[in-house]
């Protein structure tokens, strides 16, 4: 998808579009150079703390434009759709928004990326890249790229590290001011249950 963005610049500035990302750690937005999301998609990127990013485009392309800006993508994306009489967004004949009169309101077909930055280990936070959520319409999913960041012994110590911080703030954030002694006995028992 890089090489097919390659061209996409700012008109005013030259430079290669930022897109809107969210940080899956603590849910915020922010910016990225788009050709900066697919180098951290294909060798990692980290925070401050050496933490790996989770980053997920947000409505990325939209849809209006995802035909015009990747034609080719938006074709085989097409193609390779299953039960293309339901899922086609052009020509499915059982396609119900397809079937609606030209000037209604139709729901948005795509299709759209979904691309994000994920980590094949429990972290512990930041390791879900979508928060359960109900789409307007039904949609088909199809996975057509990964691929593996390999980290040193050095991250891996560091993330160890990390998810000891975190688990110790969590527990206090648990158990927190409260001086009832049977909660906070309870509390320690569900977490030692949960490790």
């Amino acid at each position: 998808m890089w090489r097919a963005l390659r061209h996409v610049t700012n008109t005013k500035h030259g430079q290669h579009l930022a897109e809107k990302t969210i940080d899956c750690l603590d849910w915020t937005e922010g910016e990225i150079n788009i050709h900066q999301l697919f180098t951290g998609y294909t060798n990692g990127r980290r925070d401050w703390l050496a933490w790996p990013q989770i980053l997920k485009l947000k409505d990325w392309p939209p849809s209006n434009l995802f035909e015009e800006q990747l034609p080719r993508h938006c074709a085989e994306f097409i193609s390779s759709l299953p039960f293309k009489e339901y899922t086609d967004p052009h020509k499915g004949s059982l396609n119900l928004a397809v079937k609606l009169p030209n000037g209604s309101l139709k729901p948005d077909l795509g299709p759209k990326t979904y691309i994000a930055y994920g980590f094949p280990q429990e972290l512990g936070r930041g390791d879900s890249v979508t928060k359960l959520h109900c789409d307007m319409s039904d949609a088909v999913n199809v996975l057509t790229h990964i691929a593996e960041v390999k980290l040193d012994s050095d991250q891996l110590t560091v993330i160890e590290k990390l998810k000891q911080k975190h688990l110790e703030q969590e527990k206090r954030e648990l158990l927190g001011d409260d001086q009832d002694g049977e909660t906070n006995v309870d509390m320690l028992n569900i977490i030692h249950l949960l490790q």
